[in-house]
C-alpha cells in the first residue's frame, strides 16, 4: 500500500500538461468535457452543457460557411461558362471537404467524449506501473511541445488568412470580414489533431522508457562481465628454487584456508585449485620498525565504479524474470492504449488525409491554372499567388506528414522491445533467461501495434510514398485535361470565327450582285429602243 501511494504522489498526470490545449479547444468548440473537472481534477469527463455548446458551434460555423460562399461565390458563377466544367466540379466539390473535415472532428469527439476520458487515466496507471520498474517519465517535454504546436499553428493560420485577405481580397466592402470564416474549418482540425499528436508521442515516449530499461539491463550486466575479468589476478608464483615445506598434519588446514592440491605439494606450482588462494604477506615495516618505501609495494587495485560493486540482475534469472514479466505487460497495456487511441480518431485521420491529397493536388492544379490566366474558385483565390501557396501546402502537408511519421515511429519503437529483450538473453548467457526471453517475446510478437485509417492504409512511410506519387500523378492528368479542354475550346472559337467571316464574305458577295442585277436593270430600262 506504501509502495502504491508513493507512486500515485510521484507521477504526474498527463493531463496536466494538457490545460493550455483544453482551454482552446473547449472555447472553440471541439471537446464537449466539463471544464470545472479538468481544471480541479485532470479529467475529461462527460458534460451536457458542454455537448449543447459544441453542437451549437457546429451550426453556427456552418451557416458562417456557407453565408461566406454565397458572400464570395459571384466568380463561381462565372468559372463554369468562362472554364471547363472540369475545373467547376473540382472548385464545388472542394469547397465543403473542409467543412465536412471539420464536422468529422466535431462530431467524432461528441460520441466519443466518455472514451477519451478512460484512455488518459489508463495512461496514468501504465505510469505508475513505470515507476515501480524505475522508469520515471518526465511529461513536461509533452507541455514544451503542445505550446511549440499551438505557436506554430496560430503562425500559420495567420499568415494564410491576413496574407490572402490583404493581397486578394476587395477589403473595402465589408462583407469582406466573412474571409476570417474561411480560416475556421483547419484551425479546428489542427487543434484536433494536436491531441492526437502529443497523446501519440506520449505513447512513445513509453515505449522508449521500456526499451531503455532493458538496454540499461544489458549494460550493467556487460559492464559486470568486463570488472569480473579484469579483476581475476592470478598471484604471481614463488621462487621454484626453493619450494616451500607443508606439514603433513596441516593438510586440513590448507584445504580450508587456501583450497590447495595436496597432491601438488613438492612441485614446482603451489597455486591452489579452490577460491582462496593463500599468498604472501607483504609487511609494511621491515625488521628494524621502519617503513617500506611504498613505490616498492605493489600498488592497490583502483577503487570500484558504483554501478559495478552491485551485482548485475541479469545474473540471477529467478529474480529478473519478475521484472520481465512486468515490462512486457506494461508494453501489452500500452499497445492496447494505441489501439484505443488509434480507433477514436480514425474517421478524422481519414478524413484528414483525404483532405491532405485532394487540397495538395488542387492547389497546385489551380496555380497551374493561374499562371495560364484562367478563372479558379473564389476560396482557392490564395493560389493565385505562389508565396502563400507555399505557405498554406506546407501548413497541410506538415500536420499529414508529421502524423505518418510519429505513427510510424511510434509502431516502430514498440517492435524493438523484443530487440532489447533478446540482448538480455544473450548477454546473460543462461538457459533459463532464454526460456523465459522465448516465451515472452512470443507474447510481444502478438501485440504490436500499427496505426491506420479506418483500416483503408497504414500509417507508415510506404504510404508517404505512395501519396506522394498519386499527387504528382493525378496533378499531370488534370493539367493534360486541362490542355485538352482548352484546345478545344479554342478550336471552336477558331470555328465560329472562320464561319462569322465566311457569312460576311457570302453576305458581301450577294450584295455585290444585286447590285450588279440592279445596275444592269436600270441600263436596260432607261435605255431608248433603237
Amino acid at each position: 500500500m506504501d509502495n502504491m501511494a508513493q507512486a500515485e504522489d510521484a507521477v504526474q498526470p498527463l493531463l496536466r500538461q494538457f490545460h493550455q490545449l483544453f482551454f482552446i479547444s473547449k472555447i472553440a468548440g471541439i471537446l464537449p468535457q466539463d471544464l470545472e473537472k479538468f481544471r480541479s481534477r485532470n479529467l475529461l469527463e462527460k458534460s451536457r452543457n458542454g455537448m449543447i455548446y459544441m453542437l451549437c458551434t457546429l451550426i453556427l460555423y456552418v451557416v458562417l460557411y456557407n453565408i461566406l460562399i454565397y458572400s464570395f461565390g459571384e466568380e463561381d458563377r462565372t468559372l463554369k461558362a468562362s472554364q471547363s466544367t472540369l475545373t467547376f466540379v473540382i472548385g464545388l466539390f472542394l469547397t465543403y471537404i473542409g467543412l465536412i473535415m471539420m464536422a468529422s472532428d466535431q462530431l467524432t469527439a461528441l460520441r466519443n467524449q466518455g472514451r477519451i476520458g478512460e484512455l488518459y487515466e489508463r495512461i496514468r496507471l501504465v505510469d505508475e506501473r513505470l515507476y515501480k520498474e524505475g522508469c520515471v517519465m518526465d511529461n513536461s517535454t509533452i507541455g514544451r511541445r503542445i505550446r511549440i504546436m499551438l505557436i506554430m499553428t496560430v503562425i500559420f493560420e495567420l499568415s494564410i488568412l491576413v496574407s490572402t485577405y490583404v493581397k486578394l481580397v476587395d477589403y473595402s466592402q465589408w462583407m469582406s470580414l466573412l474571409w476570417i470564416v474561411s480560416a475556421i474549418p483547419t484551425f479546428i482540425n489542427t487543434l484536433d489533431k494536436i491531441w492526437f499528436a502529443v497523446s501519440l508521442y506520449a505513447l512513445k515516449e513509453r515505449f522508449e522508457a521500456i526499451n531503455a530499461t532493458l538496454e540499461e539491463l544489458v549494460d550493467t550486466h556487460e559492464k559486470h562481465k568486463l570488472w569480473l575479468q579484469g579483476n581475476q589476478e592470478v598471484p604471481p608464483p614463488l621462487d621454484s628454487s626453493q619450494p616451500p615445506q607443508y606439514d603433513s598434519n596441516l593438510e586440513y588446514l590448507y584445504k580450508e584456508l587456501g583450497g590447495m592440491d595436496i597432491g601438488f605439494i613438492g612441485k614446482s606450482s603451489v597455486s591452489g585449485s579452490g577460491k582462496n588462494k593463500v599468498a604472501p604477506v607483504a609487511h609494511s615495516m621491515n625488521s628494524f620498525g621502519e617503513a617500506i618505501d611504498a613505490a616498492s609495494r605493489k600498488p592497490p587495485p583502483p577503487p570500484l565504479a558504483t554501478n559495478m560493486v552491485h551485482e548485475s540482475e541479469l545474473g540471477n534469472a529467478a529474480k529478473v524474470e519478475e521484472k520481465l514479466n512486468n515490462l512486457c505487460q506494461v508494453h501489452d497495456e500500452i499497445c492496447e492504449i494505441g489501439k484505443a487511441l488509434n480507433e477514436l480518431w480514425s474517421y478524422p485521420i481519414l478524413s484528414l488525409m483525404a483532405y491532405g491529397f485532394l487540397i495538395f493536388t488542387a492547389q497546385l492544379y489551380f496555380l497551374y491554372c493561374a499562371t495560364q490566366y484562367q478563372s479558379i474558385p473564389s476560396l482557392f483565390r490564395s493560389a493565385k499567388n505562389p508565396f502563400i501557396t507555399v505557405i498554406a501546402l506546407s501548413y497541410t502537408s506538415g500536420k499529414c506528414v508529421y502524423l505518418i511519421y510519429l505513427s510510424w515511429k511510434t509502431s516502430q519503437a514498440s517492435k524493438r522491445t523484443g530487440i532489447s529483450l533478446h540482448k538480455c538473453g544473450v548477454v546473460a548467457d543462461d538457459n533459463l533467461l532464454y526460456e523465459i526471453v522465448n516465451h515472452l517475446s512470443l507474447k510481444l510478437l502478438n501485440h504490436s501495434v500499427d496505426f491506420s485509417a479506418c483500416g483503408f492504409f497504414t500509417l507508415d512511410m510506404e504510404t508517404l510514398y505512395g501519396v506522394s506519387g498519386g499527387i504528382t500523378s493525378y496533378l499531370i492528368i488534370l493539367i493534360q485535361f486541362n490542355l485538352a479542354a482548352q484546345q478545344a475550346k479554342e478550336a471552336i472559337q477558331t470555328f465560329n470565327s472562320l464561319n462569322d467571316t465566311a457569312g460576311l464574305v457570302g453576305a458581301a458577295t450577294d450584295m455585290d450582285n444585286i447590285s450588279s442585277t440592279l445596275h444592269d436593270f436600270v441600263t436596260t430600262t432607261m435605255t431608248p429602243a433603237g
